[in-house]
């Protein structure tokens, strides 16, 4: 019998198939948010292993506030992003085709924190009222909140003014705004505040998730591929949130100044409130934010009812059946 022997074109595909192998258990993902403690999750699963420990060479590229975390992903220099869902729908909405295939965050943290003297004990004190808000997607929440307010972003006395927000609470210590978009793990220190929340008008919209075109999810093995980042994702960030002073040490590197240190650690107690079980998106809660995101008639967030936005097949793979089961028990729906 003749023996096959391997040629330099055979030798050469071969290569390059285990090139192809090798390619498909990298992930490019890109990260949304200023703090190392809005990231922490995914940077201290890199930091302990996980994603290694699931056969996965992920390279996390630092939030960029000049653009939007999708753009990485329209031009291909992301396999997935992290931003919020209002950010991603409108997205979508305008033709990128993104598909939500996790929900880290089950709860939101935008707020407004208003000063108490300029007559805010509530958001029905909100009218003819000046607000920082911070663009770049935040808008989106906010303008959906005021829309469920009868609220018109118009800058007269029925309405109110919205301004871009400078950093920190300086317009509030200027007396600039009365109000300016706040987190709820990342709260503005002082007297005489008060702290506003959408979920108390109905109006809360889901924030981080992870997001891919979905052309990505038709490739051979892509699901199960997600499906391992998510789990070792998770795993950082439950590791995180139960040990906060740790983890900052951890995400911010050897010596870190004590009151960086003790603000990331404050901030993840605060994201631990935040935290979805397992990762997975709630579908009603979904239909809650798409249906806030679409009141207000012409001033409304999005003009359509999104179609094909989310998947659960990602987050069926990463959850073990008795911990998917304990996490739609312990889940509370937004209001």
């Amino acid at each position: 019998m003749k023996r096959m022997t391997k040629t330099p074109i055979a030798a050469a595909l071969l290569l390059v198939l285990a090139a192809l192998t090798a390619r498909a258990e990298d992930l490019t993902v890109q990260l949304s948010g200023v703090a190392p403690a809005e990231s922490a999750g995914y940077l201290v699963a890199e930091a302990r292993g996980y994603y290694a420990e699931e056969g996965l060479t992920v390279r996390l590229l630092a939030a960029d506030q000049a653009a939007p975390p999708f753009e990485t992903l329209a031009r291909g220099e992301a396999d997935l992003a992290v931003a919020w869902m209002s950010t991603a729908l409108v997205a979508r909405e305008n033709g990128l085709p993104l598909v939500n295939i996790a929900q880290i965050f089950a709860r939101p943290a935008l707020r407004l924190t208003c000063l108490r003297e300029t007559g805010v004990t509530s958001a029905a004190d909100l009218r003819g009222k000046t607000i920082g808000s911070r663009f770049g997607g935040t808008e989106y929440p906010l303008q959906a909140w005021l829309n469920r307010l009868g609220l018109v972003a118009d800058g007269s006395l029925s309405g109110v003014s919205l301004l871009a927000q400078w950093s920190g609470a300086e317009m509030l210590r200027q007396k600039q705004a009365a109000c300016i978009s706040t987190l709820s793990h990342d709260p503005v220190p002082g007297e005489g505040l008060v702290e506003l929340d959408p979920q108390d008008q109905g109006a809360a919209v889901l924030e981080d998730g992870l997001y891919v075109l979905a052309g990505a999810l038709t490739a051979p093995e892509a699901e199960a591929r997600l499906a391992r980042f998510l789990r070792a994702s998770m795993k950082g960030w439950h590791e995180a949130v139960a040990a906060p002073e740790d983890s900052a040490r951890l995400i911010l590197g050897p010596d870190p100044d004590p009151g960086a240190l003790q603000q990331q650690a404050g901030m993840l107690r605060g994201i631990a409130g935040l935290l979805s079980a397992t990762g997975a998106l709630d579908e009603a809660d979904y239909r809650r934010t798409v249906e806030t995101l679409r009141a207000g008639g012409s001033r409304a967030v999005l003009r359509r009812e999104p179609e094909g936005a989310f998947t659960a097949a990602v987050s069926d793979r990463a959850a073990p059946p008795e911990a998917a089961a304990a996490a739609d028990r312990d889940a509370a729906p937004l209001r």
